[in-house]
């Protein structure tokens, strides 16, 4: 494939995909990282046919190297996840808005850690990233069935895990 192209699709799904990264492990720098890999792997693997599935075969080269990431550097997480929340303030809003805001971000993630990786995968590539059903099943290796089964699932883990965390509190 030719430099323009590679450029093309840096600068169409950087953005989509550090941010599903990110959600993922969340911490910016390893996202960053991530997506410099996945994109690297690009312009060294990618071939012109893969040119129509680019978006469905970068979120699959992004999520092989976060699973890779992830069993690596496991013990690190933690400390990282509490690090990045601790600079997220936003100063824009109330304090009650701030704290509100901060306590259902932190019951999603909560929930979200809760989740096996492959409804935490599904979810976020389709709800965050909208990513078609087509783009899943070519993403994730699944035909339709399971994709639709799967998310089906996810979503309905999510739910009651939430419900469940509003019970506790």
């Amino acid at each position: 494939m030719r430099r323009d192209i590679y450029a093309e699709l840096f600068k169409q799904y950087q953005s989509s995909l550090h941010l599903y990264l990110y959600r993922m492990c969340g911490s910016q720098e390893t996202a960053e990282e991530l997506v410099q890999e996945t994109f690297y792997r690009a312009m060294v693997s990618m071939k012109a046919e893969h040119a129509n599935y680019a978006r469905a075969w970068l979120y699959k080269v992004a999520r092989h190297l976060f699973i890779d990431w992830y069993r690596k550097y496991r013990g690190e997480i933690q400390m990282s996840r509490e690090m990045e929340q601790q600079g997220a303030e936003n100063t824009y809003r109330s304090p009650e808005e701030v704290l509100t805001a901060r306590e259902r971000t932190l019951r999603i993630q909560q929930v979200m850690k809760k989740l096996p990786e492959q409804y935490r995968t599904i979810l976020l590539l389709r709800e965050m990233n909208e990513l078609s059903y087509n783009e899943l099943c070519e993403i994730l290796d699944m035909n339709m069935n399971q994709v639709k089964v799967t998310l089906f699932r996810a979503r309905e883990r999510f739910k009651v895990e939430m419900l469940q965390m509003k019970g506790d509190n």
